[in-house]
């Protein structure tokens, strides 16, 4: 039989995410700009202009380098979520009790996206409500965000059966 491998990445670029932080940015931009053009304070203003156009791209640089990747082989499951975790986390098959993918609240359950965690569950997502659950045992339970959650249910399904 093929080995097969279940791969997914996802991040905020081309997201409804990344257009709120430019439509945000934008306005502020233009007028920090008719400022200073209209300031009689020059090297102040260049002095702020410069320090909210540093703190806007380096927003921008972040938000647009974050990903979440996922790979499930049949050795077991791995994820990072770059550019903070960049070693990949991995799981191995025989250490998993179950895997299945559900809907979740990433605001109620979790307080939002990105990696958060409560008492018993650990949370990696970048947008979207479903995720795949698992409890690698010692109420230990991992949540990776996904937006494939139909083709994963399906890989998942019979990747537990092998």
């Amino acid at each position: 039989m093929a080995t097969r491998i279940f791969k997914e990445t996802q991040s905020y670029v081309g997201s409804w995410v990344m257009y709120v932080i430019i439509l945000t940015e934008l306005p502020v931009l233009i007028l920090l700009i008719v400022l200073y053009a209209t300031s009689q304070k020059k090297q102040e203003m260049a002095l702020a202009l410069g320090l909210v156009v540093g703190t806007m791209v380096l927003i921008l640089g972040l938000i647009s380098n974050l990903k979440l990747e996922t790979r499930i082989d049949p050795k077991g499951i791995s994820f990072r979520y770059k550019p903070f975790i960049l070693k990949w986390r991995q799981f191995p098959k025989e250490a998993i009790k179950y895997a299945k993918v559900i809907n979740y609240s990433p605001l109620t359950d979790f307080g939002g996206w990105g990696f958060k965690g409560n008492k018993t569950t650990k949370a990696y997502s970048v947008l979207g409500n479903e995720g795949l659950l698992i409890n690698v045992g010692e109420k230990k339970k991992i949540l990776i965000g996904t937006m494939k959650s139909k083709e994963l249910a399906d890989f998942i399904e019979n990747w537990m059966e092998e």
